[in-house]
Order: C-alpha cells, then structure tokens, then sequence
C-alpha cells in the first residue's frame, strides 16, 4: 500500500467493506476486461463516493447492508469516468502509478472505462437482492443518470473553455456541474436507497453542488499550493484550462500580465513545464492561490448550512466533517 492508497475521507470500516466486495468480484490475476477494469480501482484512492453513499443513507435511516452494492457501484463509475478522463487530458499518472491507458494503450483503456459502467449499473441492480425496493433501486437509477449526463455536459463545457479566459462566474457554474454533479451521484444514490422524503434529496443535492464547488477550487489549487496529488500537477495547463487559481490572478494583475496569462492558456508549443512554471510565478504574484481558497471556504459554508434540513445525528455530523478546512478542501 503507498500513501495514495491510504483513504482520506472513507473510514476504516467502509473502506474495508469495499475493499473486499472489489477483490471478490475481481481477484488478482482476472485477465481480459477484468484486468483493465482491476488496475483501474487497485490501488484504492480516497474512496469519497463510495464513503458518501453509505453515509448519506445512514442519514436518513438506511442501512449499510442495502446500499453496499451501490457503494461498489459509485467507485466503479467514478473510476470509469477517471480513466476516460486521462486519456482527454494526456495525464500519464493516476493514483501514484500509470494511468490505465499507458499501460494498456487508449482503446483497451476506453473499453475498460466503458466496462467499469456497466459493471457500476449491474451492482446498482443488486441493491434490490440487498432489501431496497424495486422503486427505490429505480429512482437511484435516475439519480445516477441524470447526474452522469450533466457531468458529461460539464466535460463539453471545460472543452470549450480551454486555452481562453472565461467569467469566474462561469467557470463556478461548470464545476458545480461537474464536481458537484459527481457528489450528488454518490449522495443522491445512497439518500434514494436509504428512503430520503424529497427535502432530504433537496438538502443533499445543496450539499453536494457546494461541497463539489470547493472541493474542485482544492483540486485547482494543488498545481500550485506544492500538495501531491496522485497525477501531474502540470495537466491543466498543458491542456490550457481556465482554472480559478488562474482566473482570479488574471483579474486582479494589469494589463500586460493579463496578457501573458492569457498567452501561457493559449500557448502549445512551449514545454508545459515551462508553461506551468510562468502560470505558477503569476498565479503567486496576483493572490490568485489564496482568493481561490476563500471562495473555496465561502463554498463549503453553503455545504454546511444545506446539512441543518437533515436529522441531527453522528452520520450528519460525518458529512458536516467534510466542510471543514483541511479535511477535504
């Protein structure tokens, strides 16, 4: 086990449970679509949506047994969407080890991404043999669905957005889609099987889009806050994407420096290292690091407030932990 494997945000117990549905169902030494499909959820990383899944059904009076297969469900999709999403970004590293598609090559790494879906949907399924009811396995489906379409909508929008500067207004609104969407999958899910009345649903889609703002603003700031994250910090400039770290510095430097940041996004013949290295010097210069983490900060406080329409108990107080500064974002 390296230190990217160790969870950051499943407790032992989830992470555990987890962890041993996965080698059942994908034993060390499986081949073929397997294979690919076990290299990419072995290691394990922080293991965030299946933790919120089962959290979220404790929450409102679910129980683990049930929502398991679901909590497989979220790791397998969220994997499936990661390995895709190397292969668009050119990003070489994933959880500490070569991304699935330097090993394997990009079309087995697309078909693996695609298999660890339908592997997602097939343990979605099995929830109804765990004791959910046939409607509620239903509408978790829907939940996943949905989400995952406007996660897709998302990735076209961050397509379109790259090697420009955009509003930060509009840049805020494309991660709540994109990472508040993929929270929402995980909490959505898991509040749908543990039988949430649609105040509760409500509470945790707040929660989760402004739980997801933060956490992507956290996940910007790490190309430039010297955290090490289990892929290169230098992606998203070589893929010249608009991040707020970025935006921010871009709005408060003058006008010639605006200029240069806009030149080093648009940029795609110079090393990306070097790119990276101007970006980071201005990002720096202009406050953009420290701006991005007080809107982070005022993000996380929305998250919070959303939690007040839940039951007070130890599983709210356990989602409430993940707005705290310096546990997740």
């Amino acid at each position: 086990m390296t230190d990217i494997d160790v969870p950051q945000v499943a407790d032992r117990k989830v992470a555990a449970m987890v962890r041993a549905e996965v080698e059942g169902r994908w034993p060390n030494g499986v081949s073929d679509l397997d294979e690919v499909v076990r290299y990419g959820l072995v290691p394990f990383g922080k293991m965030m949506g299946p933790w919120l899944v089962v959290r979220s059904a404790l929450a409102v009076g679910g129980d683990v047994t049930t929502v398991l297969p679901a909590a497989v469900a979220l790791e397998c999709i969220q994997v499936g969407a990661m390995m895709h999403d190397d292969i668009i970004d050119s990003d070489a590293q994933r959880r500490g080890k070569p991304a699935a598609h330097t090993v394997f090559g990009q079309p087995m790494a697309i078909v693996g991404g695609d298999g660890l879906f339908f592997h997602g949907f097939a343990a979605l399924a099995e929830c109804r043999e765990a004791g959910a009811s046939a409607d509620s396995v239903t509408r978790a489906l829907t939940v996943l669905s949905q989400a995952g379409l406007r996660i897709g909508s998302a990735a076209v929008q961050e397509i379109r957005m790259s090697r420009r500067i955009c509003s930060v207004t509009s840049y805020l609104k494309m991660i709540a889609d994109k990472s508040g969407a993929l929270l929402w999958m995980a909490c959505g899910v898991g509040a749908t099987l543990g039988g949430a009345e649609d105040t509760q649903l409500k509470a945790f889609s707040q929660y989760s889009d402004q739980l997801g703002i933060a956490y992507q603003i956290r996940d910007d700031l790490m190309a430039y806050d010297g955290t090490r994250a289990g892929k290169p910090n230098i992606s998203d400039v070589r893929n010249g994407r608009p991040t707020l770290p970025v935006l921010l510095a871009h709005e408060r430097a003058p006008l010639e420096r605006r200029r240069r940041i806009e030149q080093l996004l648009a940029d795609v013949e110079a090393p990306a290292a070097e790119r990276h290295g101007a970006m980071a010097e201005l990002v720096h210069a202009y406050d953009g690091i420290e701006a991005a983490r007080m809107v982070s900060h005022h993000h996380v406080r929305l998250a919070a407030a959303a939690l007040e329409s839940l039951p007070p108990g130890p599983h709210r107080d356990a989602l409430a932990e993940l707005t705290v500064p310096g546990r997740l974002v």
